[in-house]
């Protein structure tokens, strides 16, 4: 029974390496798209076009427009003059923010006043990441501002409250460590689901399954022979893509890499399942990859890759619990980042071996019934 799987594998390895177009796709692809989407997604602000209306033009405001051009997030290069031409500025795209200075900014910041010294903030609420983070890196600067000229003119200590806070895991707020993880898991999953649908299709298409199933090979070894090739692609994909996170974008893996890795084997084997149902049960290539373009999308969506699992509807809470894809990129940033034994995963782990257990089992029933 090895010999005859191993022999399938064999021929199977051939076919793809024949295949320089898909060769390449499998090889390169998936690291370019990690590092494209890396750049695209997960760099956080940088360099955002700021306009400032500046209607004090004193020395602080001066001092508070040269800070906020100083931070790597921001870039202040245009100076309206006027609140029209302000929003006109950001109706057209060329400042993704406005801050508008009063005119009497300088005398309320120094002024023994009831009120603050206030500035007002326009950011492009359309891109959720300029709306969500604009505000705290101006009030950051602003705080930094403040804590220069005040700090040092009080100094009895008057008790109170202090606060610090520290950031466990990633302590500069670094958004790649977390987007780069499961970008990782997702193109993992990608790759494979592509492989292992188009693996039974491809023969249906040439005319070959015929040739294969009166070959003294039974239908279990048919399946393995075509499911390890797609594991150990999947695998060395993984690898490939854990390289270049730790050693292009110096993302640390804290945890046992060897446990991650067991994590992705299982992760991997289970997609293959899924895959293969999906290849058992189309009568073309283009059906399968039809059907993983839709597949991919809904684990988009219920995964949490895009939107917080916590912020779901009831319903597709649900959905992401059976989402080996979900289960595999908490796993990802469990042991990669927060350095988690297999006790602390073992419901991640669970999750993901059932749905390899039922998507191999339903694979095999597919396969003894249409072939």
């Amino acid at each position: 029974m090895i010999r005859q799987i191993l022999n399938l594998t064999w021929k199977e390895i051939l076919q793809i390496r024949r295949d320089h177009f898909l060769l390449l796709f499998l090889i390169l692809a998936p690291s370019l798209q990690l590092i494209l989407i890396s750049q695209n997604t997960a760099k956080g602000l940088h360099e955002l076009p700021v306009a400032v209306l500046d209607f004090d033009q004193s020395s602080l405001s001066r001092e508070l427009i040269t800070a906020i051009d100083n931070t790597q997030e921001m870039h202040t290069l245009l100076f309206p003059a006027s609140r029209q031409e302000l929003n006109a500025l950001i109706d057209a795209g060329e400042a993704n923010i406005g801050i508008v200075i009063p005119p009497d900014f300088h005398r309320q910041f120094f002024g023994n006043q009831p009120e603050p010294a206030q500035i007002q903030v326009l950011s492009d609420g359309s891109n959720i990441l300029i709306g969500s983070n604009a505000g705290p890196v101006i009030q950051g600067v602003v705080g930094q501002l403040s804590k220069r000229y005040f700090v040092s003119l009080i100094p009895i200590d008057f008790g109170g409250v202090q606060i610090e806070t520290s950031a466990l895991f990633n302590p500069t707020l670094n958004f790649q460590w977390f987007a780069i993880p499961s970008t990782l898991a997702f193109i993992t999953y990608q790759v494979v689901l592509v492989i292992a649908a188009t693996g039974f299709v491809r023969e249906k298409e040439l005319g070959t399954l015929e040739q294969l199933m009166i070959t003294p090979l039974r239908r279990l070894e048919l399946i393995l022979g075509k499911a390890v090739p797609a594991i150990i692609l999947g695998i060395f994909n993984f690898n490939v893509l854990m390289f270049v996170q730790t050693y292009i974008y110096h993302i640390p893996i804290r945890g046992d890499y060897l446990l991650l890795l067991g994590v992705a084997i299982i992760f991997v084997i289970a997609i293959v399942g899924e895959g293969t149902v999906i290849s058992v049960l189309t009568q073309s290539q283009q059906q399968a990859v039809l059907l993983v373009f839709l597949f991919t999308i809904l684990e988009v969506t219920i995964s949490g890759y895009l939107v917080p699992i916590e912020n779901m509807p009831a319903i597709m809470r649900g959905l992401a619990e059976v989402s080996a894809l979900q289960h595999f990129m908490s796993t990802m940033h469990a042991i990669a980042l927060r350095d988690a034994s297999f006790r602390n995963i073992l419901p991640h782990v669970s999750a993901i071996a059932a749905f390899a257990v039922v998507t191999n089992l339903i694979a095999w029933r597919s396969f003894t019934r249409v072939v």
